[in-house]
């Protein structure tokens, strides 16, 4: 009961808490001092990048507003472009936009130009931008015969790639309620699936209005209870289950074997595979696959509609935050408001009967609000409600965005696309993906479109950097199948709709039971053959404001993804996690000397790292040889506030394995291991102000192990806010045999500290025991409590690990 009572307690703390980015528990002053180094050490990881850019970092952890304090830019120069001469060697092609002196209109001119002069294919050539904005009336695709080609902008100028048309608008007044414009677009467009005023978003007619850039949840969703769920609808398919019990883990006391589903609910992805229509499914909160078939709002809610909404998008929570549904409307019953729909809920892995919070768009009658529009596809009309006083300037460009691809990058086996470099360029203006085909990629919670405005299959030493990436209302970045050594180096992301980097391979069945059936969605347990993104390197990005549409999305995503190197970025205003491993695939990667704060701003049950590993594959990442056994991943030397919504710094969910996790400076954070996970260890981090879930928890372990498998943690300093906090707390644990429980982990040389510097618990089964009993069974020895030292002593532990 008490355990009960203080959940509840902190639950209530934290929805004040998420709502200002603060943690419950802390002081302001640690909070503060918390935040001050945070902005010393993006000094140190990106300070080249200027002034304004450090003013964003000091804005979001919001110095001024929280902390009192002045923002000072002396010092710093203000930003400047990354310059890239003019070769002097090779094949050099100009593109200007007007076609003069020389140059190429268009990039896809110069690109076909560059294919007609190069004879040798190991020349290489270089494709310079120069100033202005550069249109692509397609997707630019690049295969193999493009290799060794650089794009680059002109001496510094500044050079973009936009996916947007312009538009010759001649606006006229409609006469409806606000500063509403309407115009004729005619053989110019017959769909706009975004638009661009400017270089800025405009939005579809919404309710609520909303700006989904700057909408931060609650703000811009109608609460749960104003809407009723239609129930799931019966599939059309009988559903196919796979599962190989040999070879299997036995490592593991959960998820040892490979299992899927195929159709049946799942028949919605694509492909219809997924472990959520596995026969029997397990972890937090788990059971097969659903989504509501339809939702009828509150009478009286929405406006009066006198016809069905053309293409309307009915936008939800999945219950719990972990995700955002989509749904196209494909019925609208006039007279009772009920919405159904056979399109949508695929953008997640986890499904419910029913949605939460939701808004809806694209819908004529909402058009009320500024900056909002709505093309009617029936007479390609457009209408917007301008955001100014008087009519629409006539040099105000307005631009129809329709490409979900700007840039393709995909070579085949036999012809790979090899060392092609973007430089200092803008890549711009995607079109949203939501409704497009999603599948499931393994055992973790996510779902996604295998598509990004920057797409990359079949490459190799591939690159882009120093550029900016911006207004893409997809994911930036598809690393797809086999890509090695790609560079992602030294660009910014920001106003990201999806996410930003999503890496994504393919594996292959074993050819035994019925796992052959597998083989036409390059799905199963067998990655030996390694066609997979291996050896990406993300180094010195600087990455915000993201998942503006799909909230279930991150910085960096990796599924049947390894030996990725994630280092020195700055990642910062998100909706979920900043980086998401959704199996254990190879491993091999490093995340280290990172700076990552303000994440799960609109979701929960998360933290700045997230991992699964729910499926077991097979690799040969160790000695060479097919096996289930990965390389161990390396987590050191990152700086993690674990704020807003953020349960804890990382997050090892359900059976995440073979991990060493180190020398991190680990704020409102602590160790987890979750569901059959083993092999996480835990040493010389520093968990200030720690949290696992709870105040002053600076290990969570809820997993049985076998014998002689299992996590460490073990020369840590681990402070707590208040006294009588537990700091372990052990699910597989019996208060009269401590010896013989399975959930106990190797633990020693710990340093804890309490404001009193007395009464050192931990949580056996529910059941609050003395830590020398831990002891006297044969753990933790050497592990010490002392008095919580200063705010400005503890600090000082981060910057002896990181500065």
């Amino acid at each position: 009961k008490l355990q009960f009572l203080y959940f509840i307690g902190k639950m209530r703390c934290l929805v004040v808490a998420a709502l200002i980015g603060i943690t419950c528990g802390a002081t302001v002053e640690f909070d503060c001092k918390a935040r001050e180094f945070a902005y010393q050490y993006a000094q140190k990881l990106q300070g080249w990048r200027g002034a304004d850019s450090m003013k964003e970092v000091w804005d979001s952890l919001q110095l001024t507003t929280l902390c009192n304090q002045t923002y000072s830019s002396e010092g710093m120069d203000a930003k400047k472009p990354a310059v890239y001469p003019t070769p002097t060697t090779g094949l050099v092609m100009y593109v200007d936009g007007r076609g003069e002196g020389g140059a190429h209109k268009t990039l896809h001119d110069a690109v076909e130009a560059v294919r007609q002069a190069r004879r040798d294919p190991t020349t290489h050539a270089t494709i310079v931008l120069r100033k202005g904005t550069h249109y692509l009336p397609s997707t630019l695709e690049l295969t193999g015969r493009d290799s060794n080609l650089t794009i680059q902008n002109d001496n510094g100028a500044e050079s973009a790639i936009s996916g947007g048309k312009p538009l010759t608008t001649n606006w006229q007044p409609t006469g409806m309620q606000g500063n509403i414009y309407k115009a004729d677009l005619s053989g110019q467009v017959t769909e706009i699936q975004a638009l661009r005023v400017g270089e800025n978003r405009a939005f579809r007619a919404s309710y609520p209005n909303r700006n989904p850039e700057l909408s931060i949840f609650p703000d811009g969703w109608v609460p749960k209870n104003k809407a009723t769920w239609t129930p799931p609808r019966a599939p059309k398919t009988q559903p196919v289950f796979v599962q190989i019990t040999d070879p299997h883990v036995t490592d593991k006391t959960m998820y040892t074997t490979y299992q899927v589903g195929i159709n049946d609910t799942c028949e919605i992805f694509t492909p219809p595979v997924s472990y959520w229509c596995s026969q029997t499914v397990s972890g937090g909160g788990a059971f097969r696959f659903r989504v509501p078939s339809g939702m009828t709002p509150e009478k009286g809610l929405l406006k009066n509609y006198t016809k069905p909404p053309q293409e309307a998008v009915v936008h939800t929570w999945r219950p719990g935050h972990w995700a955002v549904w989509m749904f196209e409307v494909e019925t609208y019953d006039l007279a009772t408001g009920e919405m159904t729909w056979t399109k949508g809920g695929f953008q997640g892995a986890r499904g419910d009967n029913e949605g939460a919070e939701w808004y809806i768009e694209n819908v004529f009658e909402e058009l009320d609000s500024e900056n909002e529009y709505f093309f009617d596809k029936n007479t390609h009309t457009l209408y917007f409600y301008y955001n100014g006083t008087g009519a629409i300037p006539s040099d105000l460009v307005f631009s129809a965005v329709n490409q979900q691809t700007l840039i393709s990058k995909k070579g085949t086996e036999a012809d790979p696309v090899v060392n092609v470099a973007f430089k200092g360029v803008t890549i711009r203006d995607s079109s949203p993906t939501f409704l497009e085909p999603h599948g499931v990629p393994s055992g973790g919670d996510w779902a996604l479109q295998r598509m990004g405005a920057v797409f990359y299959e079949w490459t190799s030493n591939c690159s882009i950097e120093s550029s900016v990436l911006t207004k893409l209302d997809g994911n930036a970045v598809m690393i797809s199948g086999h890509n090695r050594d790609l560079q992602i180096i030294r660009n910014e992301f920001v106003w990201i709709g999806e996410s930003v980097m999503a890496s994504w391979g393919y594996t292959a069945p074993l050819g035994i039971k019925n796992d052959s059936m597998l083989a036409q969605y390059k799905m199963g347990i067998d990655g030996s053959s390694q066609e997979v993104p291996w050896g990406t390197v993300a180094t010195e990005n600087f990455i915000h404001e993201l998942g503006h549409f799909e909230k279930q999305s991150s910085p960096w995503f990796q599924s049947k993804t390894g030996g990725t190197v994630f280092e020195k970025n700055i990642l910062f205003n998100m909706p979920r996690a900043a980086i998401n491993f959704n199996d254990g695939y190879g491993g091999g990667s490093t995340v280290a000397e990172n700076l990552i704060y303000n994440t799960c701003r609109e979701s929960s049950d998360h933290a700045n790292f997230n991992s699964w590993d729910r499926q077991p594959f097979i690799s040969s990442t160790v000695n060479g040889s097919p096996s289930f056994t990965p390389q161990y991943s390396h987590i050191h030397h990152n700086f993690m506030i674990g704020n807003y919504g953020a349960v804890n710094t990382v997050d090892n969910d359900d059976g995440s394995s073979w991990y060493q996790i180190h020398h991190n400076f680990l704020v409102y954070g602590g160790h987890k291991s979750n569901f059959g996970g083993h092999n996480k260890f835990s040493f010389e981090n520093v968990n200030a102000m720690a949290q696992v879930y709870q105040d002053g928890l600076c290990l969570r372990a809820m997993a049985s192990n076998l014998p002689g498998i299992t996590d460490g943690y073990y020369n840590n300093r681990c402070t707590q806010d208040a006294d009588n906090l537990p700091a372990y707390i052990f699910k597989y644990c019996d208060p009269a045999d401590l010896p013989s429980s399975t959930g106990l982990i190797t633990m020693y040389n710990n340093s804890i500290f309490n404001p009193s510097g007395a009464n050192l618990t931990f949580i056996c089964n529910q059941t609050v025991l003395p830590e020398s009993l831990l002891n006297q069974a044969g753990h933790d020895h050497g592990t010490t409590l002392s008095t919580l030292p200063s705010d400005d002593e503890i600090i000082s532990w981060g910057k002896e690990l990181l500065m």
